[in-house]
């Protein structure tokens, strides 16, 4: 790297000091100058040889955000799978459960969302927990995060492949191996990961947009078709007395509820890559929180509805696969239903570009913090992409699935354990932003503006919720992933595991690496690091 001061540029860029960054600009005709992306180094003027970091840029707005974000949440999945399982637990009441779990993460997401305004770091749930409650933990919370997508993505994948292996033998063609099916989805999504996110969120805009036309279709003919042989729709779901019947399930019920806003968090993951962060991602965030709510709600109030409550209960706990597929069909005809097995498969595929997409970037946010290996926050020069992180996330996903592949483990049985243990872990994850977010606002209190309701009731009321839920998911973990026994074990204790192995490497790098330690949490201000310290020993 040519020294910053000099009138040459370095291949075709200046160097222009700002701060504790450098800031890259392209030199284009005359003397005219063009923003570029941002080069981050451990301190002005003293980095390393090979020490940059490009940054991800993007200028996504809210609804593309919302797009890639409710990918994830795989709308059309959702309701045919899992919002069945909702019902088992939750039973009339089920909808009455998802509007509870609604107002939790809602108020959840003040927090969430106030700390974004308040800490814009990029990294998430990794860099909230680490600019409240420490580096040490901090770097816990993101091998934690890390894991939970790669379960949630494994999960994802072989799901697609159980239901492409059914669609094709359905049809005359060959029986093969879900795994395989499950490893074209994986090959193909990792490629959408080597370009721009926008690219991605442009596909999954239409794939998200047909999966919901198709359920409000359902909704609609419930509601105002007639069509439910039970002969009307009845407001007994949202009533207190529908949650009786389900007795003590009801908090699994919740639980299961609170799950289907997995990946909400994801609006923070792309902060570099959206238009007005601040504003963008709370718009966002709170979007997909009242969709999510609103919308599984009403689908799950229409599924009860045509079938009747007790008749639902009992479907729902017979035949969960084919419950929504068959009220689909006595309500908007074969025609939805065959649409609708071709839709579940793209919805898969949606779900999994959005998963991958946000693995790889917690994967570039350690790479930008030298946790992992710097090239892993390697930036296209082309795509503006992390393309180097993309190809570690498809690699991660290999190698967690192989074990499984070469122990014959049941496809049909594995993607509901990783799936359970994924949203386990994620419970884990908002418990923890719970109390980061109430830690933070309470350590500043003196200095910033936030009223009491967003820096101390809300959080203390997520603290307790989350925290209530994470301890009923702990003592449900088996019913929570559909098994038990060694694997069982071996999954809860992996989350656990990588935390450990998290925080035992930030002590390391604190003792050993103090450069790469005030670093974490995407931070590269030094001068912090002693005093987080002192203050966390305290």
């Amino acid at each position: 790297m040519k020294n910053p001061g000099s009138s040459a540029p370095e291949n075709g860029a200046y160097l222009i000091p700002n701060g504790s960054r450098w800031t890259a600009q392209d030199v284009q005709g005359q003397g005219k100058m063009k923003p570029a992306t941002t080069l981050t180094l451990e301190a002005p003027g003293k980095a390393e040889a090979g020490s940059t970091q490009i940054g991800l840029s993007g200028s996504m707005g809210t609804f593309r955000l919302f797009a890639l974000v409710m990918a994830f949440v795989s709308p059309l999945v959702t309701v045919a799978g899992w919002v069945s399982i909702l019902i088992v637990y939750g039973g009339e009441g089920a909808p009455l459960l998802m509007l509870a779990a609604t107002v939790v993460v809602l108020i959840f997401s003040i927090g969430f969302v106030a700390m974004g305004h308040h800490m814009p770091n990029p990294g998430a749930f990794y860099s909230y927990v680490g600019a409240s409650l420490g580096r040490v933990v901090g770097l816990g919370t993101g091998f934690v995060a890390t894991l939970t997508y790669a379960f949630l993505g494994l999960a994802c994948f072989i799901f697609f492949g159980i239901v492409a292996a059914g669609f094709v033998v359905d049809r005359g063609g060959p029986d093969v191996s879900p795994y395989w099916y499950a490893l074209a989805m994986l090959i193909l999504v990792s490629i959408f990961g080597y370009f721009h996110i926008e690219v991605s969120a442009k596909v999954l805009l239409v794939a998200m947009a047909i999966e919901i036309l198709i359920v409000v279709i359902f909704d609609f003919a419930v509601f105002a078709g007639g069509t439910s042989p039970t002969g009307g729709v009845s407001a007994a779901p949202f009533s207190l007395s529908s949650l009786s019947g389900g007795g003590a399930s009801w908090g699994i019920g919740i639980l299961f509820a609170i799950l289907l806003f997995n990946g909400f968090e994801g609006t923070a993951v792309f902060r570099e890559e959206v238009r007005n962060p601040a504003r963008t991602i709370g718009r966002a965030s709170v979007a997909v929180v009242l969709f999510v709510g609103a919308f599984y709600a009403l689908s799950s109030w229409a599924l009860i509805s045509y079938f009747g409550g007790d008749k639902a209960i009992e479907l729902a706990t017979s035949d969960p696969a084919h419950m929504f597929t068959n009220a689909l069909a006595g309500s908007a005809g074969q025609l939805m239903v065959d649409i609708t097995n071709v839709m579940i498969l793209t919805s898969s595929f949606a779900g999994g570009v959005s998963i991958h997409s946000i693995l790889s970037r917690y994967i570039f946010s350690l790479g930008v913090d030298r946790v992992l290996p710097r090239q892993l926050a390697t930036v296209h020069p082309r795509h503006n992409s992390p393309f180097i992180a993309a190809i570690a996330a498809t690699v991660l996903f290999l190698a967690l699935a192989i074990p499984f592949v070469l122990a014959g483990s049941d496809p049909s049985l594995l993607y509901g354990q990783l799936g359970g243990t994924g949203g386990y872990a994620y419970l884990l994850l908002f418990t923890l932003v719970s109390l980061a977010v109430f830690v933070y606002f309470w350590r500043k209190r003196r200095s910033h503006s936030v009223n009491k309701w967003v820096a101390v009731v809300a959080p203390g009321i997520s603290i307790l919720a989350m925290g209530t839920l994470f301890v009923i998911a702990i003592a449900n973990f088996s019913t929570l992933t559909g098994g038990s026994g060694p694997l069982a074990v071996i999954l809860q204790g992996s989350v656990w595991g990588v935390g450990v192995i998290g925080i035992a490497l930030a002590l390391i790098f604190r003792a050993k690496r103090p450069e790469i330690y005030a670093r974490i949490g995407r931070r590269t201000n030094t001068s912090t690091a002693s005093s987080e310290k002192a203050s966390t020993e305290a």
